[in-house]
């Protein structure tokens, strides 16, 4: 038998061939380009880096993602420049950002442009500080108060990847420390040698976050993700991560991506809150981006909340997520109680003028004795909507025909435009006097400090939020998400206009003020401390009454099935398609979409810029289909070249 003759010492190795993903976001080309590799880069080119590559005779940015054999005949372009040595993009980030993308029928730069830091060079070239290993924590209290809780942590301590909703009670005392229960989930995880990242929906909560888990780890061994940190602290941070040196990251939508080593935990605070849902394409959610990253890395999940959202309660439905909670009856324990009064003007006229039932003065005046009264209305601003004192009619800007309102007492301006008329004129009967019709949280604050004139009236809305209040007596009106804290809790908590707030035309209107009056019913003492809560409303609204029995969970069961009923989100796989008409015409032409509910296109927006959207949905069980061909047909779109705007948005927060 003859034998195969020995290799020759120097036979040159086949050329490497770079697997690089460019920055083009054009549907058609979301994939991976071959590259060659010259010999002056094959030390520096290694897996995860950032390159420079020439495509379609311009020098655009990349990722090195691997390496591959080249193709008989093929003839490649080169890597251009290694342009750092440090390899961000691990193959588990790469992997995400791919789901993700596919997830939302986006392209995958699209998504790394919104994971990834911008790279600063000085930053990376510098030393690193050192990263201590979080100190221990102390001892748990908060969860194991919770039928399941203690089991949790101990399936999260011994290397398990248990996933779990947490239904955090309203209240201010021991129960309701949302934050202490999340750090000792973190605690659990680190304990079992892994590294932990928490979301948080604002840069509020981010800093209060921080601080909880700074106290109970060191300071120096928590890092933050987010925009507001400037881009050299963002940066170091997200190498910090990456490096394998911070273990436990918390920070707001991109934290989810933080590429730490041995994932153990990801958390995410209130999930339902709308800053979660990202503002640029192709719109991720942190709620998502969490449920694939734990599925691909077999990490634990937590979503702590005070409220439920619909796509938490279908997870729960399906068994995907385990809840852990208190019954109703447990709940109305520890929480403070709640009343509504009725808010019919006929009945009380007097206290009409004040938006202010008698129930209500009494409640407002018995509880400020006692310290910090809380008043939550849903708008900022004086004067949020503006009607004809004559005819009634919705006073309108003389430009561009937007609402009027009123931001700050006499000052009237267009909502739209900002036009500032000096003088109006309704176009119905030609009166010209206004009257307020929604009064928001700075007229609110103005009354209520002339009904109580002994009182401090405090501000806080979106346009001025303050940070905390004295633990005095004061009237404090609020927008919600725009809550101050108060060191001792509030004494009690006033909800006013909660019929205003449900008449919002938006499909999670239920849902989402349930979860505003819930988080600011979580800033109010505790029963035994004296709390209790009023809202003003009509008591009979069911959604009032979840508020009243601290049933969330029934009252989230009973929505989805409605949702359920009528072919409505999470119940159903649902892609919004919107912008130019011509161009949303053309785009539902690139796929015939058969056996697709197509509901519109509808006109959103007229004028000379007109938008339409069109509703695209299929049974949750054919959404990844239904997916897959919206994304085909936007590759079409983009391979064509055709022209106008055009958004997507998969699983969409907002239906109108």
């Amino acid at each position: 038998m003859s034998q195969a003759a020995p290799a020759l010492i120097g036979d040159p190795q086949p050329p490497r061939v770079a697997r690089v993903a460019v920055d083009i976001p054009l549907a058609h080309l979301d994939r991976l380009f071959d590259y060659a590799v010259p010999e002056e880069l094959a030390e520096a080119a290694v897996p995860g880096v950032r390159v420079r590559v020439r495509f379609s005779g311009q020098l655009r940015d990349g990722w090195l993602v691997d390496f591959g054999e080249p193709e008989p005949g093929m003839k490649l372009s080169k890597l251009h420049a290694v342009v750092s040595s440090e390899p961000i993009l691990t193959p588990e980030l790469y992997e995400l950002l791919r789901n993700v993308a596919d997830h939302y029928a986006g392209v995958w730069t699209d998504v790394a442009r919104l994971a990834i830091p911008p790279r600063h060079g000085a930053t990376e070239k510098a030393n690193q500080r050192e990263w201590p290993d979080p100190k221990e924590a102390d001892p748990p209290t908060v969860l194991p108060r919770f039928d399941d809780g203690e089991g949790f942590l101990g399936a999260i301590a011994s290397g398990g990847n248990p996933r779990a909703f947490w239904q955090v009670p309203p209240t201010s005392a021991a129960p309701g420390d949302l934050l202490g229960g999340v750090v000792e989930a973190v605690a659990a995880t680190v304990a079992s040698g892994r590294s932990a990242v928490v979301v948080v929906p604002t840069a509020r909560e981010l800093e209060q976050a921080h601080a909880r888990l700074c106290q109970a780890f060191g300071a120096s061994a928590v890092a933050t993700l987010s925009a507001d940190l400037g881009r050299s602290a963002r940066y170091r941070n997200y190498l910090a991560a990456a490096r394998g040196q911070a273990r436990v990251v918390v920070g707001t939508r991109s934290a989810a991506f933080a590429p730490v080593r041995d994932l153990g935990l990801v958390v995410v605070v209130d999930d339902g809150s709308d800053t979660h849902a990202e503002l640029r394409a192709p719109y991720p959610h942190s709620r998502t981006v969490a449920v694939l990253r734990t599925v691909q890395s077999s990490s634990a999940l937590l979503f702590a909340s005070h409220a439920r959202s619909a796509e938490a309660q279908g997870l729960i439905a399906s068994g995907w997520l385990h809840p852990i909670a208190m019954t109703p009856a447990q709940t109305r324990r520890v929480s403070p109680p709640v009343r509504i009064v009725g808010d019919d003007p006929a009945r009380e006229p007097t206290a009409a003028r004040l938006r202010l039932p008698s129930d209500a003065f009494r409640f407002l005046r018995d509880r400020l004795p006692q310290g910090p009264v809380l008043v939550q209305v849903p708008r900022s601003g004086h004067s949020a909507s503006l009607s004809c004192r004559r005819c009634g009619n919705q006073a309108l800007c003389s430009k561009c025909s937007a609402p009027l309102r009123m931001r700050s007492k006499g000052v009237v301006s267009c909502s739209l435009c900002g036009h500032q008329p000096a003088r109006w004129e309704c176009r119905h009967c030609h009166g010209s006097e206004l009257r307020s019709t929604v009064a928001g949280a700075a007229r609110t604050a103005e009354e209520l400090a002339r009904a109580f004139p002994g009182a401090l009236a405090v501000n806080s809305s979106s346009d001025s939020i303050r940070p905390e209040v004295p633990d005095t007596s004061a009237i404090v009106v609020a927008t919600p998400g725009a809550e101050p804290l108060a060191p001792h809790g509030y004494a009690g908590v006033l909800l006013l206009d909660t019929g205003l707030m449900l008449a919002r035309p938006d499909l999670r209107v239920e849902e989402e003020s349930l979860r505003r009056w819930l988080n600011a019913m979580a800033l109010c003492r505790s029963p035994e401390e004296g709390g209790t809560v009023v809202a003003v409303g009509t008591p009979q609204h069911p959604t009032l009454q979840a508020l009243v029995r601290g049933d969330v969970g029934g009252f989230m069961e009973r929505e989805l099935a409605e949702r359920a009923a009528v072919g409505l989100p999470p119940s159903a796989k649902v892609v919004r398609v919107g912008g130019d008409p011509d161009a949303l015409a053309e785009f539902l032409d690139n796929d015939p979409f058969e056996q697709v509910d197509i509901l519109g296109p509808t006109e959103l927006r007229g004028g000379p810029e007109p938008e339409f959207a069109a509703l695209l949905r299929v049974p949750l069980e054919r959404g990844k289909e239904l997916v897959s061909r919206v994304k085909a047909a936007a590759a079409i779109r983009s391979a064509r070249k055709e022209g106008g705007r055009l958004y997507i948005q998969v699983d969409p927060e907002v239906m109108e």
